[in-house]
């Protein structure tokens, strides 16, 4: 007996990849064999780019694709376009790709020799792929009063043909007709390009409105027009996985204490009870020169074989960075050389919001870190995204970082100098595990620096705030916790310090 399972996995439709992994995900597994899709988007958007990237990807791997257009652009100056790009490779066509221009069919014997001409050609060239670009141009040669009925049986025909045949069909156009249109409520599967325009950070954005059967990602996914073509960036907070409670020691799964990574600084470790839980995630926060980046370098340098650690930084240069870590006391060049620290520079202008996180993502997955330094990724974002996007993103970042095994130390800037009455940034602290404050205080008529624990997830820890000083043997924080009327007041804030930041 056949169970309802094996039912629907038979009617599933086939899938085929294509070319573009990032694509293939968005679609919930690639584009189907025989369905139809409508690809919009304003010119200039990348259509015409991207349905030859697919065609240049399945002839690749062998199958062939057949390129209709009724667009006035000869194939010699869209060659030309095209020849800038990796993907393109002028000895598949006409074998794998053929390109004919219908526009003459259509014009001079109308919509239905425009059918059969499709029917000859798809005979002739057998394709599994069929592009028609700028198809609502049928409507120019429609009876007004009977183009509604005409255009919905000619996608009816095509939609048959491609069914019957096992095509995929792309049809691009540049229509803003809305989505009641007969081209969206007739065909299996509808992609949208955008051109944001936005003044402060224009970006371009990739949207599946429809799919049928398919478990899509939605929202908006951006992509850049680069050399290989279209590159797509999934929303990292789509399909992010649930983040896994923190790694439970090896005394036995019983225990409800979590296993520790020391942070380098032996007194930041008896402060969080033995050092950060592992497979949790910590904010560093502070005014400028306050030691955060310093506290990030420590808890790199204390990385080994079996916990290698990877930095991400958008401002400062590998070279500047180990140079820094020697003046405090840290010798990181041996931990590089060797492959235990790795270092990753993100230029802080021209990436996309999740071109930042996917590099990030991929890094960990190469370097299979356990440590994960981020410094100053919130105030790097934070002119790519809203304040509710930015916090969804952050968190979903976190969560795929977590799921491959890391411990991530994030730094984060805060305007302060001195204790903060209220840390506003709440997109930002609500979705770490652990917050310590790096802040300035008056001593007399001296200024120093102190650090306070402000929360530590499911875990007890020192409330008290203590001194600290920069040395060239490192951090090194004072024994004796903060005394006196406004230590005390710090102390009392930090005890509530994890219900004022989320």
């Amino acid at each position: 007996m056949t169970s309802p399972t094996d039912q629907r996995s038979s009617a599933r439709l086939p899938r085929f990849e294509s070319g573009l992994p990032e694509l293939d995900a968005i679609l919930g597994g690639g584009l189907a064999e025989g369905a139809s899709y409508v690809v919009q988007g304003s010119p200039g958007t990348g259509k015409t780019i991207l349905a030859n990237q697919i065609c240049f990807a399945q002839a690749a791997q062998g199958r062939k694709s057949l390129y209709l257009t009724l667009m006035s652009e000869s194939f010699s100056q869209m060659f030309a376009f095209l020849g800038s790009l990796d993907f393109f490779d002028l000895t598949r066509i006409p074998e794998y790709i053929y390109y004919a221009s219908a526009y003459p069919t259509l014009r001079d014997e109308g919509i239905d020799a425009l059918l059969h001409l499709i029917v000859q050609e798809i005979r002739e060239r057998r394709p599994s792929l069929l592009v028609f670009d700028g198809f609502l141009a049928i409507g120019e040669f429609l009876d007004p009063e009977r183009r509604d009925n005409e255009f919905r049986r000619f996608l009816n025909e095509l939609g048959a043909l491609a069914a019957q045949n096992r095509i995929t069909i792309l049809l691009l156009t540049n229509s803003d007709r809305g989505p009641s249109s007969p081209e969206y409520t007739m065909i299996d599967g509808w992609i949208e390009l955008l051109d944001d325009l936005s003044p402060h950070q224009p970006r371009r954005e990739l949207v599946v409105h429809k799919h049928r059967g398919s478990p899509i990602l939605r929202g908006r996914h951006e992509y850049r027009i680069a050399s290989p073509g279209l590159v797509v960036y999934p929303r990292i907070d789509a399909d992010a996985p649930a983040r896994e409670p923190a790694a439970l020691s090896a005394a036995g799964s019983h225990s409800r204490s979590p296993a520790r990574l020391t942070t380098g600084i032996a007194g930041l470790d008896a402060m969080l009870g033995g050092g950060i839980p592992a497979g949790t995630t910590t904010a560093v926060v502070g005014p400028t020169g306050s030691g955060k980046t310093t506290v990030g370098l420590h808890f790199l340098a204390a990385a080994t074989p079996a916990e290698p650690a990877l930095f991400v930084g958008f401002f400062e240069s590998a070279a500047r960075l180990t140079a820094k870590a020697a003046g405090i006391g840290l010798d990181l060049e041996p931990l590089v050389e060797a492959g235990t620290v790795r270092i990753l520079r993100i230029p802080p202008v021209g990436p996309l919001i999740d071109e930042i996180g996917w590099r990030i993502v991929e890094a960990v997955e190469a370097s299979g870190a356990r440590r994960v330094v981020i410094d100053g990724l919130a105030e790097t974002c934070r002119s790519l995204a809203d304040e509710a996007r930015l916090r969804c993103f952050l968190d979903a970042l976190d969560d795929r970082l977590v799921g491959l095994g890391a411990s991530v130390v994030h730094t984060r800037e805060v305007p302060d100098l001195l204790f903060p009455t209220s840390l506003a940034t709440g997109q930002f602290f609500a979705v770490v595990d652990n917050t310590l404050l790096l802040h300035y205080a008056l001593s007399g008529y001296a200024v120093e620096r102190r650090a306070t624990l402000l929360k530590v997830r499911d875990s007890d820890f020192d409330h008290h705030g203590r001194a600290f000083r920069i040395t060239g043997n490192g951090l090194v924080l004072d024994t004796a916790a903060d005394g006196g009327d406004a230590q005390g007041n710090a102390a009392d804030t930090a005890r509530s310090g994890p219900g004022d930041v989320g």
